[in-house]
């Protein structure tokens, strides 16, 4: 075991045991933040250390000198929001975290550049996001599709009533009717018409 892994196994020891150091009367009023603040107070308990009241900051509870600051890999993490910053990263020191900020296309083009240069990601899972990528790129060229057929069937919907439309036109152009059977018409329509009002009258007795 190196020196560096070392001291990370003792900084996640001293972090586990770590307590969580609160201002005083912290959750009894409500004025009252649960940042640390030191207690000055004459008769303060919790400033003369007296046991049951909650724990006063003291030393020992920071992280060894060597790995302050460091990933729990023991890489040192920078922050990257483009493809130029990964130039500058240090594969053997340093890690990179992608900004959140960052859109699905670009954060693509920074994961394939850092794996091309074998440089590690920390706060992504780089199969996982490839497989939603390639489900998201999938489903849109599907829906594409979709659209392009129904818009493609609209048309030829469209056209197909305009041109029946434009036949029913040219033969009630072509159809002429005399004199003689447009009164032939009316009387036929007159006598459908009395035979309905007829129908009404013989229903409502």
């Amino acid at each position: 075991m190196t020196e560096k892994k070392r001291l990370l196994e003792v900084r996640k020891t001293i972090k586990d045991k770590k307590p969580e150091f609160k201002q005083q009367n912290f959750g009894r009023k409500m004025r009252i933040s649960d940042r640390w603040r030191k207690p000055k107070g004459h008769q303060s308990k919790m400033r003369h250390r007296f046991k049951g009241y909650p724990i006063m900051v003291s030393q020992g509870w920071r992280s060894p000198v060597e790995v302050r600051g460091l990933h729990g890999k023991g890489f040192e993490p920078i922050l990257v929001s483009n493809l130029t910053q990964i130039d500058k990263i240090d594969k053997k020191d340093q890690a990179i975290i992608v900004a959140a900020t960052v859109g699905d296309k670009k954060r693509l083009a920074i994961i394939e550049k850092a794996e091309s240069l074998n440089i590690t990601i920390l706060n992504i899972k780089t199969d996982k996001f490839k497989e939603r990528i390639a489900k998201t790129r999938s489903d849109k060229e599907k829906a594409s599709i979709e659209k392009a057929d129904k818009k493609k069937k609209t048309i030829e919907d469209s056209l197909k009533k305009a041109e029946k439309k434009e036949k029913d036109k040219n033969k009630s152009a072509e159809k002429v009717e005399t004199p003689e059977e447009a009164v032939e018409a009316a009387q036929e329509q007159k006598a459908e018409e009395k035979k309905a009002k007829d129908d009404v009258l013989i229903h409502k007795e």
